[in-house]
């Protein structure tokens, strides 16, 4: 059987003088997203200042291997002609040392050690795509750097209308997956040849993302959410929008923002900031302005004067709650929402859009 290998993005430093760099270089924006995601994206950093400590001095005991989500959704593309699955630099977390050594400087790699493995799969169960990792722990965590596929590049194929499962395995053992669906549209660029068009709906649909910087209340509250223009021209669009926040209490507007996105027909990260309502248009609004009040709030964000997303969270004590699949004491070890922010110090809230 034949091996290929399709490398991904490379970090940058070396291993023991600028970790932070290269795990500050990856986890921006502009480290997992689509190039042409960073020509219409102002770029922050989304897994903020990971230390160089490792992860063991500050892993709780029950610390179970996962796929860090937001890299998930940075990584994760599909051809727009070829429909053909694309994967990018993933990160993971709490990995196994491998058992067997490995003479690589990898210690998961496909030729040599642990075997860390990606297979995509059909809704039925059924095997398309087997990808196997070169990954190292970089700061405690442990970086996917590039992989090699079961069968040569004829083994990557293109997908169906449908839906998909990315299932991650550690020695032929599944710890987590990733699913996601394929919808296609024909083409109606005049000036492009004819045939399909291809794209993933899913995680990046279905969340959006609440974050302040090292959680202090004195940093900016930002909303981040992933936008597409699913369309069968790949033109790029400027698109205005509007985003507040509501307190459902009073169904008072506490926060707003409004400016113009540019969109292309893929799945690109936007981060949104907030001013206060009614207050400096040059300020923005502090986490601890809505952490001040417990309660029920929620995101509104319209795209063109359409609504496009509610997005629901709640206060409770000073904090926000957290709900879903990040509730691990709720949720299958496969399906829990991973982070890594800061070695697990600090955390963000995934809260589910509402259309």
């Amino acid at each position: 059987m034949t091996l290929v290998t399709i490398k991904t993005e490379r970090l940058l430093g070396n291993k023991t003088q600028k970790v932070m760099s290269r795990l500050l270089s990856f986890l921006s924006c502009g480290g997992f997203a689509r190039k042409r995601a960073r020509r219409f994206f102002s770029c922050a950093v989304w897994l903020l200042c990971l230390p160089a400590m490792t992860w063991a001095q500050t892993k709780p005991d029950n610390c179970a291997p996962g796929i860090t989500f937001a890299s998930l959704l940075g990584a994760v593309g599909i051809g727009y002609t070829s429909g053909k699955l694309e994967i990018e630099s993933l990160y993971a977390i709490c990995l196994p040392t491998p058992g067997t050594p490995s003479r690589s400087p990898y210690p998961y790699d496909p030729d040599d050690g642990g075997k860390l493995s990606t297979v995509l799969k059909r809704e039925d169960g059924t095997t398309l795509t087997t990808y196997v990792w070169s990954a190292e722990s970089i700061g405690g965590l442990w970086a996917l750097k590039s992989y090699k596929v079961l069968g040569g590049s004829s083994a990557v194929v293109s997908l169906n209308t449908g839906k998909y499962t990315l299932e991650f395995q550690l020695e032929g053992k599944p710890f987590y997956r990733f699913p996601f669906s394929v919808t296609t549209m024909p083409s109606d660029d005049p000036y492009q040849s004819s045939g399909t068009r291809y794209f993933l709906e899913g995680a990046w649909n279905e969340y959006g993302n609440l974050f302040y910087q090292r959680n202090d209340p004195e940093s900016p509250f930002r909303f981040t959410t992933w936008l597409q223009d699913k369309r069968g021209d790949d033109q790029q669009r400027s698109v205005p929008y509007e985003i507040v926040i509501v307190r459902k209490r009073d169904g008072r507007t506490v926060a707003q923002d409004t400016a113009t996105l540019r969109l292309v027909s893929r799945w690109q990260k936007a981060d949104l900031l907030f001013h206060p309502a009614g207050g400096d248009k040059n300020s923005y609004l502090k986490a601890g302005d809505i952490l001040r009040e417990d309660g029920t709030y929620s995101v509104h964000l319209s795209l063109e004067g359409t609504r496009y997303g509610t997005y629901q969270f709640i206060v409770r004590g000073g904090h926000i709650e957290l709900q879903g699949h990040q509730v691990r004491a709720q949720t299958n070890p496969m399906d829990v929402m991973v982070e890594s922010i800061s070695a697990g110090r600090y955390t963000s809230w995934w809260i589910t859009r509402e259309q």
